[in-house]
């Protein structure tokens, strides 16, 4: 059945090989688990219904998600310019973390002091979240507790990420996916079987508007740790559209090119940070980028996009233009005269966009010119007797 959200276009039959593949996928990314994955092809697209047709996955151009995280310093003015600059600068959507100190970490936790400092109340967060939608961006929301996910239900946001936190948390998953929202499951640093035991509980409810997050968070993170190549792996396993989270230094030439990479390698959704001042240097600016570079990188991944073409050839104007200027043809390396049988030493092959191929010239050695032909003319066998 199709729903708003993911829709099924065909699932691979799982078989012995396909297990015999999984397991030795396994075994090579030292997973340890005992599940059984199945192979299938990632021939999903995520259909946000409140914002149109707009697909994420199955071929479609990657969607484009703005992160504020902590960047809002604790103030619901920030969150809000935050939001607005996210729009300004192409993102498709804005997402917000919407936690409790008391919920995520304990009283003596040595992190709680900067929790309790970024917290925003439910009153401003009803703020933020209301004036965010009104600028016509869909508005996503991390969620770490019952309490921010009524918030999140009561001010409608278009989707859920589950954070790498909650993926070993069934319960709050279940009550989650119970909203039928589309969701974005963070897999940073779990293992296949915690993914799989994730996506079989969003089922579970009935929902299938699932996609997989790749990436995690090192303030900032290394270029080499990125890996790339996991997001096919993610998409060939799950038979989902997976997503990147980037968060390479945003001070940083990759920070602008990563992105574009990671799509060319099959992400359907690249998740950027956003800071109004990275100067400043304060909470999450490690990996944000300001609005104008985070347009510039929305543009990379736009004209990236439009190199990557059709797994067949498909010849353009561009390529067309490019072979005749670069072809040898065949043509006449002295004047011929009109009646006489022409050798193959009166022929030389040079660079022109008219005139017979190399391999055709066999086809005229021999024959008797219709007319003089002047030195260095193109030829072709309408010329010839």
């Amino acid at each position: 059945m199709e729903r708003d959200g993911f829709r099924p276009r065909r699932r691979c039959a799982s078989g012995g090989a396909r297990r015999a593949q999984i397991a030795s996928h396994r075994r090579c990314v030292g997973a340890r688990h005992g599940a059984v994955l199945h192979e299938r092809e990632s021939r999903w697209a995520l259909i946000i219904g409140k914002i149109g047709a707009r697909r994420i996955g199955d071929g479609a151009p990657a969607f484009i998600l703005g992160e504020v995280a902590s960047a809002h310093q604790g103030e619901a003015d920030q969150a809000i310019a935050l939001a607005k600059s996210a729009q300004a600068a192409g993102a498709e959507a804005v997402k917000f973390q919407l936690f409790r100190a008391e919920a995520l970490v304990g009283p003596n936790d040595a992190n709680r002091a900067t929790f309790d400092q970024i917290e925003l109340s439910i009153a401003e967060w009803e703020r933020v979240l209301g004036e965010a939608k009104a600028l016509a961006v869909p508005v996503f929301a991390d969620i770490f507790d019952r309490r921010s996910l009524d918030l999140g239900e009561k001010m409608d946001v278009a989707a859920y990420k589950i954070h790498s936190t909650d993926m070993e948390n069934p319960a709050f998953i279940h009550a989650v996916a119970a909203t039928g929202k589309p969701m974005l499951l963070s897999t940073g640093g779990s293992g296949l079987g915690v993914v799989e035991a994730s996506i079989d509980v969003v089922r579970s409810e009935g929902n299938e508007n699932l996609m997989l997050l790749h990436g995690v968070q090192n303030f900032p993170t290394k270029t080499a740790d990125s890996q790339l190549r996991y997001i096919e792996t993610l998409k060939r396993l799950f038979g989902l559209p997976v997503g990147f989270l980037d968060h390479v230094d945003g001070g940083s030439e990759m920070a602008l090119m990563l992105p574009a990479l990671a799509v060319a390698f099959g992400a359907d959704l690249v998740e950027k940070h956003l800071t109004l001042d990275r100067a400043a240097k304060g909470f999450d600016y490690q990996s944000a980028l300001e609005e104008d570079s985070f347009r510039k990188m929305v543009a990379l991944i736009r004209e990236a996009e439009t190199a990557f073409g059709e797994p067949g050839l498909v010849e353009s104007e561009g390529a067309a233009r490019y072979h005749a200027s670069m072809r040898r043809a065949v043509l006449s390396a002295v004047a011929l005269p009109q009646g006489e049988p022409i050798a193959e030493e009166q022929l030389v092959f040079l660079r022109n966009d008219k005139g017979l191929s190399p391999g055709a010239a066999e086809r005229i050695v021999g024959r008797k010119p219709c007319r003089d032909i002047a030195a260095f003319e193109p030829l072709t066998e309408e010329l010839f007797e």
